[in-house]
């Protein structure tokens, strides 16, 4: 039994409701079932889902500009599979960066004879000024904990005429609150907060039978600590970045602003939900019906 106590009124209608989804008759919506590659099952198909995505990412940014022959840092990085993937198609001088030491090691293990990696603070990247042509960032200004700082570093370091390419999912899209894997409703973010959301996640981590994630083992198999029991952790892991917040920090930048796209679902796991992807453009609904944002700023060139 779960030593973790389900005493509010919010906490037991949120778990409630899990249990639709995981033991009960909405459970063929539950999307740990239906995630593509059994993601949720280990390290390996976590990455290789991630991987299976490079195409839908190149097409992107292809349109904007190539990799080949570039200075390119993808910021963010983790472990590097993502960078490594975008190499076996374009020649570039690539460089990961991400903040994470354990992850940036893995990486240094793994890719380190082709990549060059280094480690970022929340408000800086360790490079010099105008010394790379492209930034990307993929599933990552979500976890910021301070947006505006690392961009204007990342002004910085561009060249002159430099591509910053973003792809992320703002707060409300129906994962925002990356609880997917133990709290398998869309939008439980919006109905309730998230000292609620992480009260009842950390009793549901601790009950009997509980499948865990894969990526709540350490590398020797064993089972991490309590990951929800950390409040201050989740207060810097989500930063709850609207498309209105964003928008307003973009208008605060010094970046051009050449492209601004609203991705709506797109059916994946669902393919139903391929029929509301035009609520992504509608104003108001655009906030909870889309699955990501991706949009290209650029450093104004020097005359």
């Amino acid at each position: 039994m779960s030593a973790v106590e389900i005493n509010s009124t919010a906490a037991k209608v949120c778990l409630g409701m899990t249990r639709l989804f995981t033991n009960g008759p909405l459970r063929r919506l539950n999307p740990i079932d239906r995630a593509p590659g059994d993601r949720f099952d280990s390290q390996e198909n976590h990455f290789a889902d991630r991987v299976s995505n490079i195409a839908d990412y190149r097409s992107l940014f292809s349109a904007f500009t190539k990799f080949d022959g570039q200075t390119v840092l993808e910021l963010g990085c983790a472990s590097g599979y993502l960078l490594n993937a975008f190499l076996q198609h374009e020649n570039f001088n690539a460089i990961g960066a991400d903040i994470c030491d354990e992850a940036l090691a893995r990486a240094h293990a793994k890719y380190g004879d082709r990549i060059r990696f280094i480690q970022t603070t929340p408000v800086s990247i360790p490079l010099p000024t105008n010394s790379v042509d492209v930034i990307y960032t993929i599933d990552t200004i979500e976890h910021l904990s301070r947006p505006y700082q690392i961009f204007l570093d990342a002004y910085r370091i561009l060249k002159p005429g430099g591509l910053f390419l973003i792809h992320f999912g703002p707060w409300y899209c129906p994962y925002g609150a990356h609880l997917e894997d133990i709290i398998p409703f869309p939008w439980p973010h919006v109905m309730f907060s998230m000292d609620t959301l992480l009260n009842v996640a950390a009793y549901i981590y601790e009950s009997p039978g509980h499948k865990h994630a894969c990526y709540w083992y350490d590398e020797n198999g064993a089972l991490q600590p309590n990951p929800y029991l950390d409040r201050e952790h989740w207060r810097e892991f989500l930063n709850d970045l609207t498309i209105r917040k964003f928008r307003s920090m973009l208008n605060q930048l010094p970046f051009e602003t050449t492209h601004f796209q609203r991705l709506g679902f797109g059916g994946k796991s669902y393919k139903a939900a391929r029929l509301l992807s035009g609520l992504a453009h509608v104003p108001l609904l655009e906030e909870l019906f889309i699955k990501a944002v991706f949009c290209v700023l650029r450093k104004p060139a020097e005359n």
